[in-house]
């Protein structure tokens, strides 16, 4: 009876066993869909990743990019400020205009020196204009204005000149040929900008001079610029100072970016195949990619000048430059870019 039993208790664990078995397995089989659901699902945004990347990849095939050496002594990083972009998420891109009248070259001058402070976090852009006659030292040439450096030795040694006399972390740059503006600008439909009676004035005398054309600008106000008209205009700089031509310059970008924004996403790639080859950057295609987003959403731009007067600036001298504290300036750009 007893051995009975037992063979009776263990026929009915077996069954239980195989009726629990059978419970999981139907428990599996409820889970399984999901499980397969989400791996396809996980497939297919990867994949639709990778394609909206290599269809990005195809659009910016015209880029001209440069790879420079970005190490800390060959570009003057400073580690602290690098530490403080990782933590604050900003990026920190030279953007140089070049003043070169060659169509197809990017040495010369840099006639526009603007440091652009990305906030992904917050989608803010930060502009910074260093003012072109701007008196500093450069590594191998003494005391100089820092147009200069660009001439000397291309982006690195103009990125190298801001990080030391600035304490930056600047590691890629973007240049833009000013003969190029024009074509970009006229890309774009044009800008749409306020002008003074003075700078139309100016617009008109310079518009059709050093490889310039363009239609006389007839009123003042709010006005509509081509491309050689408002590159013109972003030249100004006999009539009032360096900074308002800084801050127009600036306007001009500001108006630019603000067009890029108003167009459709379908035409972005017609823009950027007919931009970029006229522009040379340090930014590989995944860097650009990350950036990308921003241009959809609402970004905030802010900006200022360095040197001025909050920095002791006095302009002067033959050769005429801006003689300033170049720690209060380093200082103050710090407190604009990182609060």
């Amino acid at each position: 009876m007893f051995i009975l039993n037992c063979i009776r208790g263990h026929v009915s664990m077996k069954k239980e066993k195989s009726q629990n078995t059978s419970s999981n397995k139907k428990t599996q089989k409820k889970k399984s869909p999901n499980k397969k659901f989400f791996i396809i699902t996980a497939c297919i945004c990867f994949i639709v990743f990778l394609g909206s990347f290599f269809a990005f990849r195809y659009v910016l095939g015209g880029l001209s990019i440069r790879q420079i050496d970005d190490s800390a002594e060959n570009l003057g990083l400073d580690a602290d400020t690098a530490q403080k972009s990782k933590e604050s998420n900003i990026t920190n891109i030279a953007l140089f205009g070049i003043d070169t009248r060659d169509p197809d070259g990017t040495s010369g001058r840099s006639d526009s020196i603007i440091i652009l402070s990305v906030d992904q976090k917050n989608n803010v852009v930060k502009m910074t204009s260093i003012l072109r006659d701007s008196k500093v030292p450069i590594d191998g040439h003494g005391e100089e204005k820092i147009t200069h450096a660009y001439m000397y030795g291309g982006p690195e040694l103009a990125i190298k000149t801001i990080n030391e006399n600035f304490h930056l972390d600047i590691k890629d740059y973007v240049t833009v040929n000013f003969s190029q503006l024009a074509d970009v600008i006229d890309v774009l439909g044009g800008i749409d900008i306020e002008i003074t009676e003075e700078e139309r004035q100016q617009i008109n005398i310079s518009a059709n001079a050093e490889g310039l054309s363009a239609p006389e600008v007839t009123e003042s106000g709010m006005v509509h610029l081509n491309g050689a008209q408002a590159t013109a205009y972003a030249r100004i700089r006999h009539i009032d100072s360096d900074i308002v031509r800084a801050d127009r310059q600036k306007k001009v970008l500001e108006c630019m970016l603000s067009k890029v924004q108003s167009m459709s996403v379908f035409e972005y790639p017609s823009l950027l195949s007919t931009i970029l080859p006229m522009v040379e950057t340090s930014l590989g295609y995944t860097e650009i990619f990350a950036f990308s987003p921003m241009l959809l959403g609402d970004i905030t731009i802010e900006e200022t000048s360095v040197p001025n007067s909050e920095d002791n600036a006095v302009g002067g001298g033959n050769p005429w430059v801006w003689e300033y504290d170049l720690e209060k300036a380093s200082e103050r750009m710090h407190e604009f870019i990182y609060g």
